[in-house]
């Protein structure tokens, strides 16, 4: 029974990867998320730029591991534009923020478990595995989206792909 189970993960792999591949980036410009210091944070404020989302939770091991790295990759970028947010896929803020201060994170956190895993299961992560990033060019189109930690190297490739992407108002 396990063998049959197995190969029909197997099988049906490519399928659920090419309609993750298939997701429009439109449902997160409409989201908005509880922010650390209780304000709303609304992803509308990632329309037309370059963008990194990264969907976390402060008890995920890889979640964790690959912090440093985008705290690593938003202070080489944040001044070239790009913007970066991190949703915790959690509703404890204090938690969040005590994490945040422990990876000294700097850029904008917020937090919302079921209304974050909604929506990272709208932007293509069908079965909510955390981590999951995405990076966006300035036109919403995904550039890249990752499941699981994403490495460093993957994601200077990514935003190296969204900053060279035509600009909206080019066409």
């Amino acid at each position: 029974m396990l063998k049959h189970i197995i190969l029909m993960l197997v099988l049906l792999s490519p399928l659920t990867e090419a309609a993750e591949t298939s997701t429009t980036s439109a449902p997160l410009y409409t989201a908005t998320f509880p922010g650390l210091d209780g304000q709303p944070v609304s992803l509308s404020q990632l329309r037309g730029k370059v963008a990194v989302v990264n969907f976390w939770a402060t008890w995920c091991p890889p979640c964790r591991k690959e912090m440093p790295d985008l705290v690593a990759a938003y202070a080489k970028y944040h001044d070239r534009g790009v913007a970066f947010v991190g949703i915790a896929v959690e509703d404890d803020a204090e938690r969040v923020q005590e994490f945040a201060r422990a990876y000294k994170v700097e850029y904008p956190l917020a937090t919302g478990k079921a209304e974050g895993i909604a929506l990272l299961q709208a932007l293509g992560n069908s079965v909510a595995g955390l981590p999951y990033t995405l990076v966006l060019d300035t036109q919403g189109n995904i550039v890249d989206r990752k499941r699981g930690p994403i490495s460093p190297d993957r994601l200077e490739g990514a935003l190296q792909e969204a900053m060279v992407a035509p600009a909206a108002d080019s066409k």
